[in-house]
Protein backbone atom coordinates (compact mmCIF):
# COMPACT_ATOMS: atom_id res chain seq x y z
CA UNK A 1 0.00 0.00 0.00
CA UNK A 2 1.08 3.77 -1.04
CA UNK A 3 -0.18 6.19 1.18
CA UNK A 4 -0.29 10.02 -0.35
CA UNK A 5 -1.05 12.59 2.10
CA UNK A 6 -3.43 15.57 1.45
CA UNK A 7 -3.48 14.82 -2.35
CA UNK A 8 -5.17 17.88 -3.22
CA UNK A 9 -3.96 20.59 -5.42
CA UNK A 10 -1.43 18.75 -8.13
CA UNK A 11 -1.55 15.92 -5.67
CA UNK A 12 -4.68 14.67 -6.86
CA UNK A 13 -2.75 14.36 -10.56
CA UNK A 14 0.21 12.11 -8.17
CA UNK A 15 -2.75 9.61 -7.31
CA UNK A 16 -4.21 9.04 -11.14
CA UNK A 17 -0.53 8.23 -11.54
CA UNK A 18 -0.31 5.73 -9.10
CA UNK A 19 -3.80 4.39 -9.83
CA UNK A 20 -2.99 4.24 -13.61
CA UNK A 21 -0.75 1.48 -12.88
CA UNK A 22 -2.92 -0.30 -10.92
CA UNK A 23 -1.16 0.70 -7.57
CA UNK A 24 -2.92 0.17 -4.04
CA UNK A 25 -3.35 3.68 -2.83
CA UNK A 26 -4.93 5.03 0.27
CA UNK A 27 -5.42 9.07 0.05
CA UNK A 28 -5.11 10.37 3.57
CA UNK A 29 -6.65 13.57 4.87
CA UNK A 30 -5.72 15.39 7.52
CA UNK A 31 -8.46 16.67 9.78
CA UNK A 32 -9.23 20.23 8.46
CA UNK A 33 -9.62 18.71 4.81
CA UNK A 34 -12.94 17.40 5.69
CA UNK A 35 -14.22 19.00 2.75
CA UNK A 36 -11.54 17.85 0.07
CA UNK A 37 -11.99 13.99 1.58
CA UNK A 38 -16.31 14.67 0.90
CA UNK A 39 -15.37 15.00 -2.51
CA UNK A 40 -12.76 11.97 -3.54
CA UNK A 41 -13.96 9.45 -5.41
CA UNK A 42 -11.29 7.14 -4.89
CA UNK A 43 -12.09 3.46 -3.63
CA UNK A 44 -9.62 3.96 -0.79
CA UNK A 45 -9.79 7.36 1.34
CA UNK A 46 -9.58 7.84 5.16
CA UNK A 47 -10.44 11.23 7.12
CA UNK A 48 -8.44 11.05 10.53
CA UNK A 49 -10.67 12.34 13.32
CA UNK A 50 -7.61 14.04 15.28
CA UNK A 51 -5.12 16.85 14.81
CA UNK A 52 -1.29 17.73 15.79
CA UNK A 53 0.66 15.04 17.05
CA UNK A 54 -2.32 13.11 18.12
CA UNK A 55 -3.37 12.64 14.32
CA UNK A 56 0.51 11.38 13.05
CA UNK A 57 -0.75 8.78 16.30
CA UNK A 58 -4.14 8.06 14.99
CA UNK A 59 -2.57 7.40 11.67
CA UNK A 60 0.31 4.80 12.55
CA UNK A 61 -2.28 2.59 14.90
CA UNK A 62 -4.40 2.27 11.87
CA UNK A 63 -1.60 1.40 9.32
CA UNK A 64 0.73 -0.21 11.69
CA UNK A 65 -0.29 -3.96 10.70
CA UNK A 66 -0.99 -2.68 6.82
CA UNK A 67 1.73 -3.81 4.18
CA UNK A 68 2.31 0.34 3.99
CA UNK A 69 5.80 0.43 1.28
CA UNK A 70 5.99 4.28 1.20
CA UNK A 71 4.07 7.65 2.51
CA UNK A 72 3.88 10.17 -0.24
CA UNK A 73 3.49 13.80 0.30
CA UNK A 74 0.74 14.39 -2.13
CA UNK A 75 0.74 18.32 -1.57
CA UNK A 76 2.50 21.31 0.68
CA UNK A 77 -0.46 20.90 3.33
CA UNK A 78 1.07 17.43 3.68
CA UNK A 79 4.85 17.47 3.40
CA UNK A 80 5.17 17.67 7.37
CA UNK A 81 2.67 15.14 8.29
CA UNK A 82 4.23 12.84 5.74
CA UNK A 83 7.64 13.26 7.10
CA UNK A 84 6.52 12.67 10.55
CA UNK A 85 4.22 9.24 9.37
CA UNK A 86 7.18 7.75 7.37
CA UNK A 87 9.53 8.54 10.63
CA UNK A 88 7.08 6.53 13.04
CA UNK A 89 6.34 3.75 10.98
CA UNK A 90 10.04 3.41 10.19
CA UNK A 91 9.71 3.65 6.56
CA UNK A 92 12.40 5.42 3.94
CA UNK A 93 11.96 9.04 3.68
CA UNK A 94 13.24 12.38 4.39
CA UNK A 95 15.81 12.88 6.97
CA UNK A 96 13.80 13.50 9.87
CA UNK A 97 15.35 16.73 12.21
CA UNK A 98 15.40 18.85 8.90
CA UNK A 99 11.59 18.61 8.33
CA UNK A 100 10.58 21.60 9.88
CA UNK A 101 13.39 23.05 7.87
CA UNK A 102 11.75 21.74 4.56
CA UNK A 103 8.50 23.94 4.82
CA UNK A 104 9.12 27.03 6.63
CA UNK A 105 11.24 29.40 4.70
CA UNK A 106 13.49 31.01 7.65
CA UNK A 107 14.74 27.55 8.59
CA UNK A 108 15.29 26.44 5.32
CA UNK A 109 17.67 29.19 5.22
CA UNK A 110 19.62 28.76 8.18
CA UNK A 111 19.86 25.29 7.00
CA UNK A 112 21.80 26.00 3.88
CA UNK A 113 23.83 28.65 6.39
CA UNK A 114 24.93 25.22 8.08
CA UNK A 115 25.77 23.56 5.18
CA UNK A 116 27.78 26.17 4.04
CA UNK A 117 25.39 26.65 0.35
CA UNK A 118 25.08 30.72 -0.24
CA UNK A 119 21.69 32.11 0.69
CA UNK A 120 19.61 35.19 0.72
CA UNK A 121 19.87 37.74 3.50
CA UNK A 122 16.75 36.40 5.81
CA UNK A 123 15.16 38.03 9.24
CA UNK A 124 12.19 36.96 10.73
CA UNK A 125 10.07 39.84 11.95
CA UNK A 126 6.86 39.46 13.56
CA UNK A 127 6.11 42.97 14.14
CA UNK A 128 6.31 46.80 12.94
CA UNK A 129 8.66 46.96 16.11
CA UNK A 130 11.17 44.14 14.64
CA UNK A 131 10.62 45.28 11.35
CA UNK A 132 12.41 48.88 12.49
CA UNK A 133 15.02 46.91 14.23
CA UNK A 134 15.41 44.42 11.38
CA UNK A 135 15.93 47.55 8.98
CA UNK A 136 18.45 49.70 10.98
CA UNK A 137 20.65 46.31 11.55
CA UNK A 138 20.67 46.09 7.89
CA UNK A 139 21.40 49.27 7.46
CA UNK A 140 19.95 49.34 3.54
CA UNK A 141 20.04 52.54 1.83
CA UNK A 142 16.79 54.10 0.55
CA UNK A 143 15.26 52.61 -2.43
CA UNK A 144 16.53 49.40 -2.01
CA UNK A 145 13.85 46.60 -2.79
CA UNK A 146 13.40 43.76 -0.29
CA UNK A 147 10.66 40.83 0.10
CA UNK A 148 8.11 40.61 2.80
CA UNK A 149 6.32 37.31 2.70
CA UNK A 150 5.13 34.68 5.08
CA UNK A 151 7.24 32.40 6.46
CA UNK A 152 5.06 29.35 5.56
CA UNK A 153 2.46 30.08 2.37
CA UNK A 154 2.21 29.01 -1.04
CA UNK A 155 1.25 30.53 -4.51
CA UNK A 156 3.18 33.88 -4.24
CA UNK A 157 0.24 34.40 -1.37
CA UNK A 158 1.45 37.37 0.93
CA UNK A 159 4.70 38.04 -0.97
CA UNK A 160 5.42 41.81 -1.53
CA UNK A 161 8.13 43.66 -3.38
CA UNK A 162 8.65 46.77 -0.72
CA UNK A 163 11.36 49.61 -1.14
CA UNK A 164 10.32 52.36 1.29
CA UNK A 165 9.33 51.78 5.27
CA UNK A 166 6.44 53.27 4.30
CA UNK A 167 5.58 50.08 1.68
CA UNK A 168 7.38 47.89 4.35
CA UNK A 169 4.76 48.96 7.08
CA UNK A 170 1.62 48.57 5.03
CA UNK A 171 2.65 45.16 3.65
CA UNK A 172 3.56 43.77 7.68
CA UNK A 173 0.22 45.40 8.38
CA UNK A 174 -1.61 43.95 5.17
CA UNK A 175 -0.11 40.26 5.76
CA UNK A 176 0.25 39.68 9.49
CA UNK A 177 -1.87 37.84 11.80
CA UNK A 178 -3.96 36.90 8.57
CA UNK A 179 -5.11 33.70 7.36
CA UNK A 180 -2.55 31.83 4.42
CA UNK A 181 -3.20 29.68 1.49
CA UNK A 182 -1.83 26.92 4.14
CA UNK A 183 -4.58 27.48 6.55
CA UNK A 184 -2.52 29.02 9.37
CA UNK A 185 -2.27 32.15 10.54
CA UNK A 186 0.50 34.24 9.85
CA UNK A 187 2.08 34.87 13.50
CA UNK A 188 5.62 36.27 11.57
CA UNK A 189 7.05 37.59 8.68
CA UNK A 190 10.03 36.67 6.66
CA UNK A 191 12.46 40.30 5.40
CA UNK A 192 14.61 38.96 2.73
CA UNK A 193 16.88 40.30 0.44
CA UNK A 194 15.83 40.91 -2.80
CA UNK A 195 17.29 39.02 -5.46
CA UNK A 196 17.86 40.46 -8.90
CA UNK A 197 18.04 37.99 -11.63
CA UNK A 198 16.24 35.24 -13.94
CA UNK A 199 14.20 32.83 -11.51
CA UNK A 200 14.50 29.14 -12.37
CA UNK A 201 12.73 26.55 -11.43
CA UNK A 202 14.08 22.65 -10.94
CA UNK A 203 12.31 19.58 -10.37
CA UNK A 204 13.87 16.67 -9.83
CA UNK A 205 12.55 13.12 -7.80
CA UNK A 206 15.04 11.33 -5.65
CA UNK A 207 15.73 7.91 -4.45
CA UNK A 208 18.06 6.62 -1.55
CA UNK A 209 19.20 10.48 -1.54
CA UNK A 210 20.44 10.46 -5.21
CA UNK A 211 18.73 12.93 -6.96
CA UNK A 212 17.37 12.80 -10.96
CA UNK A 213 16.83 16.07 -12.16
CA UNK A 214 13.63 15.81 -14.28
CA UNK A 215 13.27 19.41 -15.94
CA UNK A 216 14.74 22.62 -15.58
CA UNK A 217 12.20 26.38 -16.33
CA UNK A 218 13.06 29.69 -16.77
CA UNK A 219 10.66 31.82 -15.08
CA UNK A 220 9.27 35.27 -16.24
CA UNK A 221 7.76 36.87 -13.26
CA UNK A 222 6.39 40.85 -13.16
CA UNK A 223 5.92 43.49 -10.68
CA UNK A 224 2.59 44.55 -10.61
CA UNK A 225 1.19 47.08 -7.67
CA UNK A 226 4.36 45.99 -5.70
CA UNK A 227 3.50 41.92 -5.66
CA UNK A 228 5.64 39.52 -8.21
CA UNK A 229 3.14 38.01 -10.69
CA UNK A 230 4.53 34.42 -12.59
CA UNK A 231 3.55 34.88 -16.14
CA UNK A 232 5.25 31.84 -17.70
CA UNK A 233 7.56 29.14 -17.76
CA UNK A 234 10.15 27.63 -20.70
CA UNK A 235 11.52 24.64 -20.34
CA UNK A 236 15.29 24.21 -20.85
CA UNK A 237 15.97 21.45 -23.12
CA UNK A 238 19.66 22.27 -23.31
CA UNK A 239 21.30 24.00 -19.99
CA UNK A 240 24.55 26.47 -20.58
CA UNK A 241 27.06 26.72 -18.58
CA UNK A 242 25.35 28.66 -15.81
CA UNK A 243 22.46 26.33 -15.97
CA UNK A 244 24.62 23.88 -15.17
CA UNK A 245 26.21 25.43 -12.48
CA UNK A 246 22.50 26.72 -11.01
CA UNK A 247 21.49 22.65 -11.44
CA UNK A 248 24.85 21.93 -9.14
CA UNK A 249 23.72 24.58 -7.05
CA UNK A 250 20.06 22.81 -6.59
CA UNK A 251 21.07 19.75 -5.50
CA UNK A 252 23.43 20.78 -2.85
CA UNK A 253 20.10 22.47 -1.47
CA UNK A 254 18.74 19.18 -1.73
CA UNK A 255 21.26 17.62 0.45
CA UNK A 256 21.39 20.45 2.70
CA UNK A 257 17.88 19.89 3.38
CA UNK A 258 17.97 16.30 3.52
CA UNK A 259 15.78 15.48 0.73
CA UNK A 260 16.34 11.83 0.45
CA UNK A 261 13.04 10.24 -1.42
CA UNK A 262 10.70 11.39 -3.95
CA UNK A 263 9.70 14.35 -5.74
CA UNK A 264 10.94 18.09 -4.85
CA UNK A 265 10.17 21.18 -6.64
CA UNK A 266 12.60 24.23 -6.20
CA UNK A 267 13.03 27.81 -7.19
CA UNK A 268 16.13 29.20 -7.48
CA UNK A 269 17.29 32.74 -8.70
CA UNK A 270 20.11 32.92 -10.75
CA UNK A 271 21.81 36.59 -9.49
CA UNK A 272 25.11 38.09 -10.62
CA UNK A 273 26.88 36.40 -7.56
CA UNK A 274 25.72 33.39 -8.56
CA UNK A 275 22.61 31.10 -7.84
CA UNK A 276 20.55 32.14 -4.52
CA UNK A 277 17.56 29.90 -3.51
CA UNK A 278 14.21 31.36 -3.41
CA UNK A 279 12.70 27.65 -1.38
CA UNK A 280 12.22 24.52 -1.81
CA UNK A 281 9.22 22.29 -1.83
CA UNK A 282 9.59 18.45 -1.36
CA UNK A 283 6.08 17.74 -3.52
CA UNK A 284 5.20 17.42 -6.90
CA UNK A 285 5.09 20.70 -9.07
CA UNK A 286 1.97 23.12 -8.70
CA UNK A 287 -0.44 24.42 -9.33
CA UNK A 288 -1.16 22.14 -12.47
CA UNK A 289 0.26 19.16 -13.92
CA UNK A 290 -2.07 17.92 -16.63
CA UNK A 291 -0.15 15.11 -18.03
CA UNK A 292 -0.25 14.92 -22.01
CA UNK A 293 1.39 18.00 -22.22
CA UNK A 294 4.86 17.21 -20.20
CA UNK A 295 4.76 13.76 -21.77
CA UNK A 296 4.35 15.67 -25.51
CA UNK A 297 7.71 17.34 -24.18
CA UNK A 298 9.63 15.34 -22.43
CA UNK A 299 7.93 11.40 -22.38
CA UNK A 300 7.48 11.76 -18.87
CA UNK A 301 5.62 14.14 -16.41
CA UNK A 302 6.82 14.69 -12.59
CA UNK A 303 4.08 12.77 -11.38
CA UNK A 304 4.72 9.61 -13.10
CA UNK A 305 8.29 9.54 -12.59
CA UNK A 306 7.32 9.80 -8.56
CA UNK A 307 4.84 6.86 -9.33
CA UNK A 308 8.04 4.99 -11.14
CA UNK A 309 10.10 5.79 -8.19
CA UNK A 310 8.16 3.72 -5.99
CA UNK A 311 6.36 1.05 -8.31
CA UNK A 312 9.45 0.09 -10.26
CA UNK A 313 12.39 1.47 -8.74
CA UNK A 314 14.80 -0.87 -10.95
CA UNK A 315 13.70 0.48 -14.00
CA UNK A 316 14.15 4.51 -12.27
CA UNK A 317 17.64 3.75 -11.32
CA UNK A 318 18.63 3.31 -14.84
CA UNK A 319 17.58 6.83 -15.34
CA UNK A 320 20.71 8.26 -13.43
CA UNK A 321 22.77 6.73 -16.21
CA UNK A 322 20.80 8.97 -18.89
CA UNK A 323 22.57 12.79 -19.23
CA UNK A 324 19.33 15.22 -18.83
CA UNK A 325 18.15 17.39 -22.08
CA UNK A 326 16.45 16.53 -25.10
CA UNK A 327 12.95 16.66 -25.88
CA UNK A 328 10.56 19.53 -27.00
CA UNK A 329 10.43 22.69 -25.25
CA UNK A 330 7.25 23.14 -23.19
CA UNK A 331 6.03 26.52 -22.04
CA UNK A 332 3.56 26.97 -19.56
CA UNK A 333 1.41 30.37 -19.63
CA UNK A 334 -0.61 31.45 -16.18
CA UNK A 335 -3.34 33.10 -17.76
CA UNK A 336 -4.90 36.40 -15.97
CA UNK A 337 -7.20 38.71 -16.53
CA UNK A 338 -5.76 41.77 -14.47
CA UNK A 339 -9.75 42.77 -14.02
CA UNK A 340 -11.69 42.60 -10.97
CA UNK A 341 -15.97 41.01 -11.70
CA UNK A 342 -17.57 38.59 -13.41
CA UNK A 343 -16.38 36.63 -16.29
CA UNK A 344 -18.60 36.92 -19.15
CA UNK A 345 -16.42 35.23 -21.55
CA UNK A 346 -13.45 33.74 -22.98
CA UNK A 347 -12.57 35.77 -26.38
CA UNK A 348 -8.88 34.66 -26.05
CA UNK A 349 -9.61 30.95 -26.29
CA UNK A 350 -10.22 30.44 -29.64
CA UNK A 351 -7.73 32.80 -30.75
CA UNK A 352 -4.77 30.86 -28.56
CA UNK A 353 -6.49 27.36 -29.94
CA UNK A 354 -5.14 28.50 -33.51
CA UNK A 355 -1.67 29.86 -32.50
CA UNK A 356 1.29 27.62 -33.64
CA UNK A 357 2.75 25.40 -30.89
CA UNK A 358 -0.84 25.28 -28.93
CA UNK A 359 -1.35 22.11 -27.12
CA UNK A 360 -4.04 22.40 -24.44
CA UNK A 361 -6.06 24.36 -21.80
CA UNK A 362 -6.36 23.18 -17.98
CA UNK A 363 -8.73 24.27 -15.66
CA UNK A 364 -10.46 27.44 -17.68
CA UNK A 365 -12.71 29.62 -15.56
CA UNK A 366 -16.18 29.13 -15.47
CA UNK A 367 -18.38 32.00 -17.05
CA UNK A 368 -20.60 33.51 -14.67
CA UNK A 369 -18.27 33.82 -12.01
CA UNK A 370 -15.95 36.10 -10.49
CA UNK A 371 -12.13 34.96 -11.35
CA UNK A 372 -9.67 35.73 -8.11
CA UNK A 373 -7.12 37.32 -6.91
CA UNK A 374 -4.91 37.46 -10.15
CA UNK A 375 -1.67 38.14 -7.82
CA UNK A 376 -1.68 34.50 -6.67
CA UNK A 377 -0.06 31.48 -9.11
CA UNK A 378 -2.80 29.14 -8.60
CA UNK A 379 -3.85 28.51 -11.59
CA UNK A 380 -7.37 29.37 -11.30
CA UNK A 381 -7.62 31.93 -13.91
CA UNK A 382 -6.09 28.68 -16.08
CA UNK A 383 -3.03 27.61 -17.50
CA UNK A 384 -2.45 27.08 -21.37
CA UNK A 385 0.08 24.91 -22.47
CA UNK A 386 2.80 25.10 -25.89
CA UNK A 387 4.91 22.44 -27.27
CA UNK A 388 6.91 22.48 -30.10
CA UNK A 389 10.72 21.93 -31.10
CA UNK A 390 11.05 25.59 -32.78
CA UNK A 391 11.35 27.53 -29.14
CA UNK A 392 11.53 31.16 -31.35
CA UNK A 393 8.38 30.40 -32.88
CA UNK A 394 6.96 29.76 -28.97
CA UNK A 395 8.32 33.20 -27.74
CA UNK A 396 6.06 35.07 -30.58
CA UNK A 397 3.70 32.61 -29.92
CA UNK A 398 3.93 33.68 -25.89
CA UNK A 399 4.41 37.60 -26.70
CA UNK A 400 1.23 37.59 -28.52
CA UNK A 401 -0.85 35.72 -25.93
CA UNK A 402 0.68 37.96 -23.03
CA UNK A 403 -0.14 41.11 -25.53
CA UNK A 404 -4.16 39.42 -25.39
CA UNK A 405 -4.14 39.74 -21.53
CA UNK A 406 -2.38 43.28 -21.24
CA UNK A 407 -5.29 44.77 -23.32
CA UNK A 408 -7.93 42.92 -21.42
CA UNK A 409 -8.55 41.05 -24.25
CA UNK A 410 -8.05 37.89 -23.46
CA UNK A 411 -11.10 37.73 -20.85
CA UNK A 412 -13.94 39.88 -20.66
CA UNK A 413 -15.57 40.92 -17.75
CA UNK A 414 -19.17 41.78 -16.97
CA UNK A 415 -20.62 43.57 -13.92
CA UNK A 416 -23.36 40.79 -12.02
CA UNK A 417 -26.51 41.91 -13.00
CA UNK A 418 -28.40 43.51 -10.80
CA UNK A 419 -31.41 41.31 -10.57
CA UNK A 420 -28.53 38.45 -9.57
CA UNK A 421 -27.63 40.94 -6.96
CA UNK A 422 -31.12 41.79 -5.65
CA UNK A 423 -32.85 38.03 -6.33
CA UNK A 424 -35.80 37.91 -4.85
CA UNK A 425 -36.16 34.90 -2.09
CA UNK A 426 -37.49 31.73 -3.55
CA UNK A 427 -40.67 31.10 -2.13
CA UNK A 428 -40.67 28.64 1.21
CA UNK A 429 -36.68 30.27 1.84
CA UNK A 430 -35.85 30.45 5.81
CA UNK A 431 -36.44 33.86 7.43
Amino acid sequence: MYVLVDPVSTGRELAAAFREEGAHVLHLYEAPLHAEHALDTAPHTHLLARTGPDAVQEAAQMLRHEPVTAVIAASERGVLFADELAHVLELPHHEHRLAAARRDKELMVRALEDAGVPAAGTRTIGSVAELDEALDAWGTAPGTPLVIKPRDSAGSDGCTVVTSRAQAYAAVEATLTRPNLMGETNTDLLLQEYLAGTQYIVNTVSMAGRHLVTEVYRERIDTIDGAPVLRHIVSRPQLDEREHDLVDYVLRCLDALGIKEGAAHTEVMLTAAGPRLVEVNSRVMGPSLAPDPYHAAFGYSHQHLVAERFLRPQEFARRFDLPYGGGRTLVKIFLRGFQNGVLASVEGARVLRRLPGFHSIDRLPATGAPIPDPALTTGASGIAYLVHEDEDLLHSTLEFVHHLEDDHAFYRMADAPADRRHAPEPEGAAA
